[in-house]
């Protein structure tokens, strides 16, 4: 009993521990537990936190790249829109230079009074770039190059196609012309070219001239010469040569400006920068001359459609002299001249400025811009030409003749596309 009795209390002192340890182990198991999971919510914290500070800094690093690409992006689109000025070298612009920018006091225009001995080069690139063939559109055209409106000059002509007229003006295709453009020019004071076209050879040459008493910009010529006939078309020739001043001056004629033994002038004017001019025409042959005057106008983009108007159905004809309808205007600025013989002829126009002057010396300027003075200058000014294309280039000795005339004819057909435009 007793032992049975202490076994009881021992078995009950074991069941109370065992089931306090049951207990304990119970409790303690929640726990263990309740420390996974607490181990697991850190980490998965740890992981979002780390997550977040990734997914930020990727988020800035990219507006950092979108920022650069859209700067740079957008930066050669603003430098197309902003005007700029290429500068290759650190030198000042060519047109701020004193010998060419040099300034002519308004009172002064059209006159050299103002400059000094000492100094004769002061101006004169200035003086001897205003002038050129400065409109490549058209087969022959001289105009200046210093200011929006200028005096215009240019020549037509009539062709025979198929035993009608037509008339040659603006540079096209449908011309048909063999061959035309430049075979020699200098971009400064001197071209030659030639245009050969239904049986006739047209061979123009341009020159221009600072002497003593010429006025700002100097003097220029043209000569003009036919040699070449066939039997396809008629004997004589109509060429068109035609003046205008796109300011609008009126430009007045000479009294007796169809007689040209009597007297060459044929038209003459005055404009601020140039000042007093005249047109002359001169050559030792037979020729028939008549006059277009077309009323004012503020352009001469149309110049081709007013003269075949005027022309009329003349133009159509197949046979006879053809003569151009007179008109009248109180003050034109622009007047057509009709020039008219029999192939082979030659003629020359020359251009003098400062009419006017004291010191104008006209008949002498004249005499040195036509005939054979003309001829001479012209001469020499090929061979020199010439030689400057064989000291920049040296070919004679590298290729044959006929590729030497391509490469004069390209440097002097570059040349001469050069054209004046101003605006935007």
């Amino acid at each position: 009993m007793r032992g049975n009795g202490r076994r009881s209390a021992r078995s009950r002192i074991k069941s109370s521990t065992d089931v306090d340890e049951l207990d304990r182990r119970r409790h303690s198991k929640p726990d263990r537990n309740f420390q996974k999971n607490g181990i697991g919510d850190q980490s998965f914290i740890r992981i979002l936190n780390f997550n977040t500070k990734a997914l930020l800094g990727l988020v800035v690093f990219s507006f950092f790249i979108i920022l650069f690409l859209i700067l740079h992006l957008m930066k050669p689109v603003e430098d197309a829109q902003r005007p700029r000025v290429v500068t290759p070298f650190p030198a000042p612009k060519i047109m701020d230079l004193p010998q060419i920018n040099g300034e002519i006091p308004s009172n002064k225009l059209g006159s050299h009074d103002h400059l000094e001995l000492d100094q004769p080069l002061l101006l004169y690139p200035r003086f001897i770039g205003l002038w050129g063939t400065y409109r490549p559109q058209v087969y022959l055209g001289i105009r200046a190059s210093r200011t929006p409106q200028s005096l215009v000059a240019g020549l037509m002509w009539i062709g025979v196609k198929d035993g009608r007229y037509f008339m040659r003006h603006v540079c096209q295709d449908s011309d048909e012309l063999s061959t035309y453009g430049w075979t020699h020019l200098n971009g400064r004071d001197y071209g030659h070219q030639v245009l050969i076209g239904q049986g006739m050879t047209l061979a123009s040459s341009f020159l221009k001239s600072k002497e003593n008493g010429s006025g700002y910009g100097g003097d220029w010529t043209v000569r003009i010469d036919v040699k070449k006939w066939s039997e396809e078309m008629l004997r004589s020739a109509h060429l068109l040569f035609y003046l205008s001043d796109e300011e609008g001056n009126a430009l007045s004629l000479s009294g007796d400006v169809l007689d040209i033994r009597e007297n060459s002038l044929m038209v003459y004017g005055s404009r601020m920068d140039v000042g007093g001019w005249q047109l002359h025409l001169e050559s030792v042959e037979m020729i028939w001359k008549s006059i277009i005057v077309v009323s004012k106008t503020p352009h001469i983009h149309n110049l081709s459609d007013l003269v075949q108007e005027s022309l009329g159905d003349q133009i159509l004809r197949k046979f006879g002299r053809l003569q151009l309808p007179e008109a009248s205007d109180n003050s034109p600025n622009i007047l057509v001249f009709q020039i008219s013989a029999r192939i082979p002829f030659k003629i020359d126009i020359p251009f003098l400025s400062g009419i006017g002057l004291k010191s104008s010396r006209v008949e002498e300027r004249l005499k040195s811009l036509t005939g054979t003075s003309l001829t001479r200058e012209l001469i020499e000014k090929q061979k020199e030409f010439d030689n400057k294309f064989e000291t920049c280039f040296n070919l004679t000795s590298k290729v044959d003749f006929e590729s030497l005339v391509v490469g004069k004819a390209a440097l002097g057909n570059m040349l001469g596309g050069i054209d004046y435009f101003y605006g935007q």
